[in-house]
């Protein structure tokens, strides 16, 4: 079986260093085991380093422009059954494609975002066209509401989402096989198929020996619901903790680009601030427990099933539990808290009673390993393929 996968994104194969990355290359290794992966990269230097995978052709090529005019703007809310209204084509990714296609007969072409299959002109070949959607498109518009001012762009942005919605159905309904990573969300002709850690090998449990106490942090903070949850979490929950646990260190992975929070973290006694880490491994072997203090996204987080993963008792909210919080047992595989002083008595018994951390970290590596594993992913792949 031939496969051609088209990667609109950034060097997966080098930058697996976020959510959205790590799920990119987890697909492609699923994809490899059903047959040869061929990757057309539209960001220079993309290197295979993957058996099975070799990249065919790496330039970088931007998005298609879309002309912007308030009729254009306007008209489009009521054109989803035609996708390249909403989400123009850019000829030049689809004339590189089409070249390939003519050459080597492909059973499927992959790609990760609907808005990426309709840049890369990638309709035309629905018949073998799988793509993974990801996170639900409607709720990623509904999330820039924060930022929307004025009660008229307020409608808009409404209307917008509802119509993304409805492109997004629209094209589902029309290739061969779609993902989904948001479990609430069902989509006709759609698999869901759950986030996974590409850190799948657990760690040896916590060590409890000596006095000093770690929680970890991982994010991106560039996005906006990871930066507020830390802000939230170092200004609401952590003086909680800091008072019943007077050695405890916060332990923040991930740069920290607000120039505002980073002020923040290094003026707040016991913050560490350890920016990108070459191996998380490391990070997660010197943390106690790990939080997921999340208020608002889509999709499920890949830090909540990373942490569970590589055997490290966390505490998380609603929002940060999206997407696993039917698998998973509060209190029994790890600790759901809305309420800061909730989620502060959390972690503070994680820190102080071992037995407690063990077992609720010995249970969530045993959910992962049987609903979040490579393995599973694996099989809803083939399945979704062979069906």
């Amino acid at each position: 079986m031939n496969i051609l996968f088209v990667n609109n994104f950034y060097n997966i194969f080098t930058k697996a260093d976020c959510g959205a990355s790590q799920r990119t290359m987890c697909l492609i290794r699923a994809l490899a085991k059903l047959g040869h992966v061929d990757v057309i990269s539209f960001v220079d230097d993309t290197i295979s380093n993957e058996p099975n995978v070799d990249v065919i052709f790496s330039q970088e090529i931007g998005m298609a422009t879309q002309k912007g005019n308030r009729f254009n703007k306007f008209f489009k809310l009521f054109r989803w059954n035609k996708p390249y209204f909403i989400y123009p084509e850019n000829i030049e990714k689809s004339k590189i494609i089409d070249s390939f296609v003519e050459q080597k007969h492909y059973d499927y072409i992959a790609i990760r975002y609907v808005h990426f299959a309709c840049d890369c002109g990638l309709l035309k070949y629905s018949d073998r066209l799988v793509v993974d959607v990801d996170d639900d498109p409607k709720d990623v518009v509904l999330m820039s509401l924060d930022k929307v001012r004025t009660l008229r762009n307020k409608i808009y942005t409404r209307i917008y989402a509802n119509t993304i919605d409805r492109v997004t159905r629209f094209i589902i309904s029309h290739v061969k096989a779609a993902f989904y990573s948001t479990p609430t969300k069902q989509y006709d002709n759609a698999h869901f198929l759950p986030n996974i850690s590409a850190y799948n090998q657990p760690l040896p449990p916590a060590e409890f020996s000596g006095a000093d106490r770690n929680i970890l942090i991982v994010g991106r903070y560039h996005y906006l619901p990871n930066a507020e949850g830390l802000e939230h979490f170092i200004r609401s929950i952590f003086p909680i903790v800091k008072q019943s646990v007077p050695n405890v260190s916060l332990l923040v992975v991930g740069k920290v680009i607000d120039d505002e929070m980073r002020r923040l973290c290094e003026k707040t006694v016991g913050i560490k601030l350890l920016g990108f880490v070459e191996d998380l491994r490391d990070a997660y072997d010197n943390c106690h427990c790990a939080v997921v203090p999340l208020y608002r996204g889509t999709g499920t987080s890949v830090k909540l099933v990373e942490a569970m993963s590589m055997g490290r008792a966390v505490v998380t909210t609603s929002a940060g539990a999206r997407g696993i919080n039917k698998q998973v047992e509060n209190g029994v595989d790890y600790i759901l808290a809305d309420d800061d002083y909730a989620f502060a008595e959390g972690i503070i018994r994680l820190l102080l009673d071992e037995r407690f951390n063990h077992t609720l970290s010995d249970n969530a590596k045993a959910k992962m390993q049987q609903y979040y594993s490579e393995q599973a992913f694996n099989t809803i792949v083939s399945k979704s393929l062979y069906k």
